[in-house]
């Protein structure tokens, strides 16, 4: 039963560790994704307002 147990905890130890690498992963994602955007408003509102002297 013991070994049940310890096979048991090592795999839910390891589907946690991938879990958190795929969260990590969909986090940076997202923040280059949000950085990119933001990128592209601040040159388009730039854009808009045209060259100042």
């Amino acid at each position: 039963m013991t070994y049940h147990l310890e096979v048991a905890r090592a795999t839910i130890d390891e589907r946690l560790r991938e879990a958190e690498k795929h969260r990590l992963a969909r986090a940076l994602r997202l923040k280059s994704r949000a950085e990119r955007t933001a990128r592209r408003a601040h040159l388009a509102l730039t854009g808009l307002v045209g060259p100042t002297v």
